[in-house]
């Protein structure tokens, strides 16, 4: 009977330790299920602020877009327009979001403005920030300039998925530069024409060699052939010189024609050295009645600059006409011009007139290029401001250095020409 009580006992204490292990267990258990429970509750939480702070900065930012004066629109690699707020539809003059979203927005850009589009698009897609300009054509069919600041959008993991482009319209800026720039021009033909005037006489003596040429050689055959003292054959040589002359003369007209005429920016490629060429075969006329040399320092295997020819031409012959009217008032004992080209920094063309006259005067230099500043008794002072102009608006600089008693030398740079400058130049509506 002991033995069974022993037994019993033991049991109990068994059962009594399996009782509070297996109740140790399950308040454990219910221990991590109440801290999964508060983690799961906490993370909800976290959760609904993360979700509520998302959805109140999508519509602080969609308020902001919606807000915003200037057009803003979210566009795909292919064109597509995926979003785009109240500005942008009013400058689209559309009538609901449905006439622009899910559009090319091909069908708003100019023809001539496309391509220019395309490859701005490119770029941003291929990670770049890009300012460009084009013209846009409304859906009612008017036309406006635009310029553009796209930045590319990118996805978590860093992949572009989006262009984000702020547009405004630049109309009355382009209409401002456009009258600007006419201005320019009728002030530089204007500065062709002055030029032309004061050269009259040089040139009427310049023209009047191959004319006298053209009627000696005329009389001469005309003797002969009334004579009988000739024949055919020997009427070649003189028949082949009034030829000549008068193909030299007429060049010469031609070239005057084109240098006064009025006529718009246009640049192409040129050589800058034949450009230089040409102005020497004319400032040699004014130059040799003011007995003065003129020396050309041409460097080889230049590249093309991006001008108008007439216009850099106009620079030169300025800033030659400049040096020799100063030479003479001073009357430097050594008269002599050196234009020279050379490749300058950068992708530019550098060209310089020296002279050796009195040079400028320090506190003068700074002001030589403003409008209507002049050292000339009779000067109007626009001549070096003009060539200012001509030279910036071909995005060059130029410049003078001067040493008094020593001469000055004038300098400007040309960009030389390559495609990125030729679509430049399309982008802002340029001729070439």
């Amino acid at each position: 009977m002991q033995i069974d009580t022993d037994t019993f006992w033991l049991a109990a204490v068994v059962l009594l330790g399996a009782l509070m292990a297996a109740t140790m267990a399950l308040a454990i258990a219910a221990a991590r299920v109440r801290a999964a429970a508060r983690r799961v509750h906490e993370q909800q939480t976290q959760h609904e602020g993360m979700s509520n702070r998302l959805l109140e900065n999508e519509y602080r930012l969609r308020a902001i877009i919606e807000s915003e004066p200037e057009c803003m629109k979210l566009q795909a690699a292919n064109g597509t327009v995926l979003e785009i707020n109240p500005a942008g539809l009013a400058l689209l003059e559309a009538d609901s979001p449905g006439d622009v979203i899910g559009k090319p927005i091909y069908l708003f850009v100019a023809a001539e403005s496309r391509d220019v589009y395309r490859d701005n698009v490119r770029r941003v897609f291929a990670g770049e920030s890009v300012v460009y300009e084009f013209r846009l054509i409304t859906l009612k069919g008017s036309s406006r300039w635009m310029e553009t600041h796209a930045t590319p959008l990118r996805d978590a993991h860093g992949a572009i998925y989006a262009l984000l482009a702020i547009t405004r319209d630049i109309t009355d800026r382009r209409l401002v530069e456009e009258r600007a720039r006419r201005h320019q021009s009728e002030l530089a033909h204007v500065a062709r024409l002055s030029t032309m005037g004061e050269m009259a006489t040089a040139l009427a003596h310049e023209l009047n060699q191959p004319l006298s040429a053209i009627a000696a050689f005329a009389r001469g055959c005309t003797r002969r052939v009334r004579a009988g003292t000739t024949t055919l054959a020997e009427l070649n040589e003189p028949l082949d010189a009034i030829s000549e002359q008068a193909e030299r003369a007429g060049a010469m007209i031609r070239h005057l024609r084109e240098f006064v005429r009025k006529r718009e920016l246009e640049r192409v490629a040129i050589d800058i050295n034949l450009v230089v060429r040409s102005v020497a075969q004319f400032a040699e006329i004014e130059a040799r009645q003011h007995a003065t040399r003129l020396r050309l320092e041409l460097a080889g295997g230049l590249a093309p600059a991006h001008a108008d020819p007439i216009m850099v031409e106009q620079v030169i012959g300025n800033l030659v006409r400049n040096a020799i009217d100063a030479m003479d008032e001073a009357h430097s004992p050594c008269r002599e011009i050196t234009v020279r080209t050379a490749r300058a920094d950068g992708a530019a063309i550098g060209v310089e007139v020296s002279d050796t006259g009195p040079g400028i005067m320090a506190g003068l230099v700074e002001q030589v290029f403003d409008p209507f500043f002049t050292t000339k008794p009779d000067g109007v002072g626009m001549g070096l401001s003009i060539s200012r102009s001509i030279v910036e608006s071909h995005g060059g600089r130029i410049g003078v250095r001067s040493r008094p008693g020593g001469g000055a030398t004038f300098g400007f740079t040309l960009p030389v020409f390559s495609q990125e400058v030729t679509r430049d130049a399309l982008a802002h509506g340029v001729r070439r």
